[in-house]
Order: structure tokens, then C-alpha cells, then sequence
């Protein structure tokens, strides 16, 4: 069977563009999504729950592709060079809803009291992990969840500083891989940039570009430069 969401004569998700051109397709996607993004971190919402997962998803990616904001209908698999060309495990699309319901109902119990914000954040990166786990759409998981979690957030009561996220998107990506690991995970990495762009602990203001470059440059032995962006492939029924 292939891929659904790739057109019949090249391996391109079908998009509203009917770009077929790999290239050109990030490129529109980057611009559109870039513009989009900063419309959807000036909104606000009283809820955050699965729909609203799906509502982000959708404001972002809603002018590219038709699907924006549904679960995905197929398995994927990712190689990612960060496991030595292994994949993460992503929950069977049936299991999707289910599981994001589960984790949802952690979402809900985040308060900040005033004097708990390190451990809000660090529950807060660990239902992003498990979220970002889930993986509930085809494409754009990533983007969504980094959203999600600044919006989240902003409605609890922080300060975020969400263009760290962008600026260092191959550490952030690398970051998620290792954080859903089961119970091989590691968290260290995603913490040290929700930490920062939460709580701000490790950024001096009189030389930020220094200290983020330091500190966002490599997961464990595997250095962030050297990330290589690859599609999700459709993992064939058996």
C-alpha cells in the first residue's frame, strides 16, 4: 500500500499547492509556517486539551495541507542519525486519541504556585516528550508541540522565550528524540532548553549568543550541525 498522503507519481505530500518539487514544497512550508506561527503564539486559549492540539496544528499547516489538524492514518518511521539509525516507536495511529487524552489529564493538573516553577517545567517537558511521542500527525509534530507547550505555558503564568525554540531547531528536534526513548529516555537535553526559554537560569543577558551556541551545539556525542532533515516513511501493513 503507499503512502496515502504522497502523490501517486512522487514521493511529495500532496499539498494545496500541488507542489511537487521537494525544494520548493519546504520552502513554501517554512514561509507559510513561519508567518502562521507568530499569528497563532498571539492567541490565547482558556483549555488546553486534545482539540486544541488539533486547533494549533491546523492555524499552522491549514494552508498547506488538507489534512491540517487530523490524526494520521498511517505508521511512520523516522531514521534519525541522533540512534545510530534507529527510529522512535510513534503510537499506532488507532492508539492516538486514546493516549492523548491520557496525557491530556496531566496538562490539567500544571499549576504554578510561585514557588514550583522548576518542577512545573520539568512536568511540563515530559508531557511534551510523551506528546511529541504520540506523534499525531503525518507532518509537523514538532512545531506543534513547541506551540502547545509556549502557549501552555504563557496561560500558567511564565514568561517564554519561544524564538530560542526556533533558533535552535535541530537541537530541539534531536533533544524530543532522546526524550522518547521509553525507558531509555533522555531528558537532560529538552530540559536544558525548556529551562532556558521558561526560566531563562543559563542565559546571560550580556552575552546570549555565546552561551546558547555552548550549550546548544551537541546531544550527548552527536553534534547538532551534522542533523540532516529526512522524511517520515510510511511504514507498509504487514
Amino acid at each position: 500500500m503507499r503512502d496515502p498522503y504522497l502523490y501517486d507519481d512522487v514521493d511529495i505530500l500532496k499539498n494545496r499547492g500541488n507542489i511537487k518539487d521537494h525544494d520548493l514544497l519546504s520552502r513554501a512550508e517554512a514561509d507559510i509556517t513561519n508567518l502562521s506561527m507568530l499569528a497563532v503564539y498571539n492567541q490565547s486559549y482558556k483549555v488546553f486539551d486534545t482539540r486544541t492540539l488539533q486547533e494549533i496544528h491546523s492555524d499552522i499547516f491549514g494552508q498547506i495541507y488538507d489534512w491540517a489538524g487530523e490524526f494520521r492514518t498511517i505508521q511512520i518511521a523516522k531514521y534519525e542519525d541522533v540512534l545510530g539509525g534507529d527510529t522512535v516507536r510513534y503510537t499506532f495511529p488507532k492508539q492516538i486519541k486514546k493516549e492523548l487524552d491520557v496525557i491530556m489529564k496531566e496538562v490539567k493538573k500544571l499549576n504554578r504556585t510561585g514557588s514550583n516553577d522548576k518542577e512545573v517545567v520539568f512536568r511540563l517537558e515530559r508531557i511534551m516528550a510523551t506528546i511529541w511521542r504520540i506523534h499525531p500527525f503525518r507532518e509537523g509534530n514538532t512545531r506543534t508541540c513547541i506551540v502547545f507547550a509556549v502557549l501552555l505555558a504563557k496561560h500558567i503564568g511564565f514568561e517564554v522565550n519561544h524564538e530560542l525554540f526556533k533558533t535552535h531547531s535541530a537541537y530541539l528536534r534531536n533533544a524530543l528524540v532522546w526524550a522518547s526513548q521509553g525507558i531509555y529516555s533522555k531528558h537532560e537535553y529538552l530540559e536544558r532548553i525548556f529551562t532556558d526559554a521558561i526560566l531563562g537560569d543559563s542565559l546571560n543577558e550580556e552575552d546570549v549568543t555565546a552561551i546558547v551556541a555552548r550549550n546548544y551545539e551537541s546531544i550527548g556525542e552527536y553534534k547538532v550541525k551534522d542533523y540532516v532533515v529526512r522524511p517520515h516513511e510510511h511504514v507498509k501493513d504487514k
